[in-house]
């Protein structure tokens, strides 16, 4: 088996057309032949509801989506036979994320055959046909090493799959003819190496003695080799001033190395990684922290939370990140606790109590640190929490400070309520915010109300929903807000973490707060006073005429919520989402990655509480003009379009295997780096071009980060489930 990994000198050969051959045409027949078994079968089941023994109605449906997703031709890298056989065996190899979650294959199969029987199966098969070319072990002998990730052909498991089915063509990595099942029981077998190999890997490495001061935390952005908050600094501007990585030189870019998350759940990952000392933290879905070695990707050590089954968690069991000061790492659980863990040994040191899932809360966002406390927000807006942001004592984890999002009686802002709905009017802080040190205030957008879609039951402009916070970082009390969306009805929530800048507005150097909104207009505004300076729409939107001299929507005839509804822009996935946007201060552009559709938002007469308490108020909001991802570099200072670089191969739709778009980080070299479609990709700053891009293999929803490694400027971004470092 050789050259099964990082095989640079030998590219596959480009695909040839070619005339179907009686064979090709025998394939369709039979492929059509199974469809039409398949389609009766299902049909029979549905109209009989005659289930497999132990099978529910929700397990029948996934699986006759999936065929006819095949017979769209969406799952080519799977036969029928192999489809059928997987769905059947040993739980359907968590296929079902690709039917409910819209995944990739890549980012869903999950191998079952991972039992000591299984190992023991797959050890006697490496013994047979790999040890002669890979070494005991997979150590590596006349082919290269199978002990350690970083597959040239990809790290998945369907990805290991697929080389032991076919092969490599165009090098020595022949098919080996085996069953289905002892080809998964080899995939596991090495997966065996790799753990161990990675276990001692770890043991060699030298104690980390991690130590990081408020100091270092303010000033973060500034050190190359370090990544210390959510953004990379305080001011959410997610830039990297590295240079070694351009635009002559991106192409050459080559994984590293791969760490594989250590989690039995299917989850997307959301996470942004903290980079210090020579050492990476990371959440790993749903409920896990890891701390690698920066070099090599070995694990220093894991902390793993058990959960409660049942979450009210709206949109999958996710984290997006960690805050870290001193010696401690923070970590804001699903189940809402701030969580301190030792940042050298992984255990932990404190908990706090932060919100009631039973009352509709979770924590998916990561905190941040300001001075000595920790911030953290809450989601559930949703489930008709009543939204709070808290700052913590980073020593002990008493609370300092909170602020209740939703104003109650005789607060500021309760008179925009006119009735009880305050109590369960939503509010969620599930973003990181940003904070200016030489004013002292923390800044934070809040999103939407609940119900969401249906606003007759809480009359009001619904404060402080919606809106961008600028509080007093000692006290918590409020400085000034701004409301982007009074009395929201379209989910526009206002949780994107804004960008703190100095720029020239009307010939004068302001010291701003910019945001691209979801409801589609991007702003600025003063961030000493709360000034609104400027709005203008960056996507297409038709539910305003407009922003007044204050900032407030004029709104569109007839396009508030109804029971019928209208075609509206943006769509349910807003103008762009909770993913970040990126500047760069030396050319003044905002990166931002928007999405362009229209959704029809319909309302529900009398709302009710669903499923854990769900309360969005409304039957549903339906694409009807899909979704299409476009990064947008808007002048940050005018908000005017200088470029945009469209993702048209996989619009997102309901039948689509679309894995996820992420945020954006700017680099000094010049470039921009995000991710689309389970590609990573690399963009001119300066022109939008795209110049390199990499299929990952699983969903990308988080946003990639640089610093630099020993030395050197790598790419840190997490996709389906795994870590990738990318280097020159």
């Amino acid at each position: 088996m050789p050259n099964f990994v990082q095989d640079k000198e030998a590219p596959l050969p480009a695909a040839k057309s070619r005339p179907a051959s009686p064979k090709r045409r025998r394939n369709w027949l039979i492929g059509a032949a199974a469809l039409i078994i398949v389609c009766a079968s299902f049909a029979a089941v549905f109209a009989f509801k005659a289930f497999p023994v132990g099978w529910t109605w929700e397990m029948v449906t996934w699986r006759a989506e999936l065929f006819s997703r095949k017979a769209s031709g969406q799952i080519p890298d799977l036969s029928w036979r192999e489809l059928w056989w997987m769905t059947h065996v040993r739980g359907g190899f968590g296929l079902e994320g690709a039917f409910k979650g819209g995944y990739s294959l890549e980012g869903t199969v999950t191998n079952p055959f991972m039992s000591n029987e299984d190992h023991e199966a797959g050890e006697r098969l490496f013994s047979g046909d790999c040890q002669t070319c890979h070494g005991k072990q997979g150590t590596g002998a006349y082919g290269p090493p199978l002990n350690r990730t970083g597959f040239s052909h990809g790290d998945s498991d369907l990805a290991v799959y697929k080389v032991l089915r076919d092969g490599i063509p165009g090098t020595g990595m022949l098919r080996i003819p085996m069953s289905q099942m002892e080809r998964w029981q080899l995939v596991g077998y090495l997966r065996t190496l790799q753990a161990a190999n990675s276990q001692e890997t770890a043991e060699r490495l030298p104690a980390a003695h991690i130590q990081v001061s408020s100091e270092q935390v303010l000033h973060a952005g500034n050190r190359p080799d370090e990544w210390l908050t959510y953004s990379g600094s305080l001011d959410g501007h997610r830039y990297s001033p590295l240079t070694e990585i351009t635009p002559r030189n991106v192409t050459q870019l080559r994984v590293r190395w791969v760490h594989q998350f250590d989690t039995t759940e299917l989850e997307k990952s959301e996470s942004t990684p903290i980079v210090v000392g020579g050492s990476i933290f990371l959440t790993e879905p749903p409920a896990n922290v890891v701390a690698l070695d920066a070099g090599s990707g070995a694990v220093r050590w894991r902390y793993s939370r058990g959960l409660p089954d049942k979450l009210p968690a709206c949109c999958g069991r996710v984290n997006r990140g960690l805050a870290l000061l001193g010696a401690m790492v923070y970590f804001g659980s699903l189940d809402c606790y701030l969580i301190a863990l030792d940042a050298n040994t992984g255990s932990m040191i404190w908990q706090t109590k932060v919100c009631d899932p039973a009352q509709g809360f979770t924590m998916t966002g990561a905190p941040l640190i300001v001075n000595d406390t920790v911030v953290a927000g809450v989601a559930g807006g949703e489930y008709g929490i009543r939204g709070l942001l808290a700052a913590y004592d980073a020593k002990t984890g008493i609370q300092r400070w909170k602020f209740d999002t939703i104003p109650g009686p005789g607060e500021p802002g309760h008179e925009t309520w006119k009735n009880d709905a305050w109590q369960t009017g939503g509010g969620p802080t599930w973003v990181t915010g940003s904070y200016d040190p030489t004013l002292n205030l923390i800044y934070w957008g809040v999103g939407n109300p609940a119900p969401g879609l249906q606003g007759k039951f809480r009359p009001g402009d619904n404060l402080f929903n919606n809106s961008m916070l600028a509080l007093h970082a000692d006290s918590g009390k409020l400085a000034w807000y701004f409301q982007f969306t009074p009395h929201d009805e379209h989910d526009f929530d206002a949780t994107q973490t804004p960008i703190l800048a100095d720029l020239p507005i009307n010939g004068v150097l302001r010291r701003v707060l910019c945001v691209a909104n979801r409801n589609g207009f991007y702003y600025i505004l003063d961030r000493v006073t709360g000034e609104f300076l400027l709005g203008t729409p960056f996507v297409q939107e038709n539910w305003a005429k407009g922003l007044d001299s204050n900032g407030r929507p004029i709104l569109a005839a007839d396009m508030q919520s109804s029971a019928t509804g209208r075609a509206t822009r943006p769509g349910v996935g807003g103008g762009t989402n909770w993913q970040n946007a990126a500047f760069d201060p030396r050319s003044g552009l905002i990166f931002v990655p928007a999405t362009e559709g229209a959704s029809v938002f319909t309302k529900s007469p009398h709302p009710e509480r669903g499923d854990l308490g769900f309360y969005p108020g409304s039957s549903g909001a339906n694409y009807v003009v899909p979704e299409e991802r476009v990064v947008r570099a808007l002048d940050a200072a005018t908000g005017t379009k200088r470029w945009e670089r469209w993702e048209r191969s996989l619009p997102f739709g309901k039948k689509s295997l679309d894995p996820g778009y992420s945020g954006l980080l700017a680099t000094g070299g010049g470039l921009v780096f995000g991710a689309s479609g389970g590609f990573l990709f690399g963009i001119d700053s300066a022109t939008g071009q795209e110049l390199w891009r990499v299929y990952l293999g699983g969903d990308t929803f988080a946003a990639p980060i640089s610093v630099n490694v020993n030395g050197h400027q790598v790419i840190l971004v997490s996709a389906g489930r795994a870590l990738f470092m990318f280097g020159l």
